[in-house]
């Protein structure tokens, strides 16, 4: 292999490695979720794992049905009623008669999930102000935009190609 050769291949692999920022981005969400799981096990939540923020996630202020949440989340029924019974056990959900269609349940927050909502709430802000500390709050701000941006494009373009 010839010189020149070896240099195009470590001058590949430093391209790849710079714009590979799905990487990057994987570890700040590893970061962001250390700290997360970290602040909210002070705040009293030691239970919850990483699997319970599909709930969290999808689960609407009146409540959502379980299919609903299933497909926000992109997992089957069966794998979401697992969490949601999870989440029912620990005291953050429960399951109620849907009032639209009595044959139907909806999963809506107990004190308690609501509770730990507002504190999910208060420690996003914090991490918020430490990413802040480190970058500055305008340029985190635009971070954030530009990420916002790129998945709205991606969506865009999913949704024209069928």
């Amino acid at each position: 292999m010839s010189e020149a050769t070896i240099q195009d291949a470590a001058q590949s692999i430093a391209d790849m490695k710079e714009r590979n920022f799905p990487l990057l981005v994987q570890l700040l969400t590893r970061d962001f979720t250390r700290r997360c799981t970290a602040k909210l096990e002070e705040r009293g939540h030691p239970q919850l794992q990483a699997s319970h923020n599909a709930v969290f996630q999808g689960l609407g202020a009146q409540g959502t049905r379980l299919t609903d949440l299933a497909r926000r989340a992109a997992m089957t029924k069966q794998a979401m009623g697992q969490i949601v019974d999870d989440l029912e056990r620990l005291g953050y959900v429960e399951r109620v008669p849907d009032p639209a269609d009595g044959r139907a349940k909806i999963v809506r927050f107990t004190v308690k999930g609501r509770a730990f909502m507002a504190d999910a709430a208060a420690v996003i802000h914090e991490i918020w102000d430490d990413y802040a500390n480190l970058v500055g709050q305008k340029e985190l701000a635009q971070a954030q935009q530009a990420l916002r941006s790129l998945w709205q494009g991606i969506l865009k373009t999913a949704k024209a190609e069928g």
